[in-house]
């Protein structure tokens, strides 16, 4: 499925009732508390067990049931949707690491199952150079891509945040608001982590994406400057608030992450609101998204035996 039908085509209706049962059973905050006062992996194990991360006795192996959980998550969303649009766009993603492994060579990542196109079939794709079934703005960098590895990962980056913007760009509302919040809060982070490596200023440029609210000059101009002041270039943007404390958090890289992180699911929780629609249903695929994100950091917290509250701090906001 690969064609999708337009969101006003389409009633959501049935759809956005099938996920008001499912956020039900979204896993609370009171269930993280257990699992990290949980004394053992094996008990956290056990406590998985009373949840949809089953392993059916596969011993640890937890990261194959939350990979389950989401691929189980993306076909039903597929299904239920048509293949719309606005749901490839996060599945996609998928198919982007996967070109990646393909064409930067890390050769230390596995493929993933997730995205649209199975692996197999991107790797045929890649031999024989035809990108068709892609998304336009993938044909169009994968056809010149460069030639340092650096570049092409950020090429495809570049391109698929390009590809988002054109889906999501036309619409109004959250969807439009997550995604330009997405492009705008990935080059801070971008921004930060060059200007921590004592990058020159055109390495900006070649990483950052699309930009949302704030232009690319802006970000050039402040990169340029000795004690850049980012709480103002972020004063005009709705992200205001992540810097109100000053600006401590962006020295902190894993604390802004985390920041923003709960400032792009605030976004997404207010499609609890939306009546009928495909927001509720991208909602509902951020939620899983996030509660799969949160066991992860729980169970490599266990494994590592790092102190609860250290694992706490990691912990990101939940959809309910």
């Amino acid at each position: 499925m690969t064609g999708g039908v337009k969101m006003a085509d389409r009633d959501y209706a049935y759809a956005v009732g099938r996920i008001r049962i499912l956020e039900t059973k979204l896993l609370p905050t009171a269930f993280f508390e257990r699992l990290l006062k949980a004394t053992s992996v094996p008990e956290a194990l056990r406590l998985l067990e009373e949840t949809a991360y089953s392993l059916d006795g596969r011993a640890a192996d937890y990261e194959a049931a939350f990979e389950e959980e989401l691929f189980r998550v993306y076909q039903f969303l597929r299904d239920l949707t048509g293949d719309a649009p606005e749901l490839l766009v996060f599945l996609h993603r998928w198919d982007l690491q996967n070109l990646k492994l393909l064409l930067v060579a890390d050769g230390n990542v596995q493929p993933s199952r997730l995205g649209v196109i199975p692996f197999p079939e991107l790797k045929r794709m890649v031999a024989a150079g035809d990108y068709t079934t892609l998304p336009p703005e993938f044909q169009a960098v994968l056809t010149s891509l460069p030639e340092a590895g650096p570049d092409r990962a950020a090429a495809l980056d570049q391109a698929y945040y390009r590809y988002g913007w054109r889906i999501f760009g036309k619409h109004t509302g959250l969807l439009r608001d997550y995604w330009r919040a997405r492009m705008d809060l990935l080059n801070l982070m971008i921004f930060l982590r060059l200007r921590k490596r004592d990058a020159a200023p055109g390495e900006l440029t070649r990483f950052l994406v699309e930009p949302g609210f704030i232009r690319r000059d802006d970000w050039r101009s402040r990169f340029e400057e000795s004690q850049p002041e980012l709480g103002i270039l972020l004063e005009r943007t709705p992200y205001r608030d992540l810097v109100r404390g000053g600006d401590r958090i962006l020295i902190e890289l894993s604390s802004l992450e985390r920041a923003i992180d709960d400032y792009l699911l605030a976004i997404a929780k207010a499609a609890k609101m939306v009546p009928l629609g495909i927001e509720p249903l991208i909602g509902y695929l951020l939620a899983k998204e996030r509660e799969i994100l949160n066991l992860r950091l729980v169970f490599t917290g266990k494994l590592n035996q790092l102190p609860e509250e250290t694992v706490r701090r990691r912990l990101r906001d939940v959809y309910l």
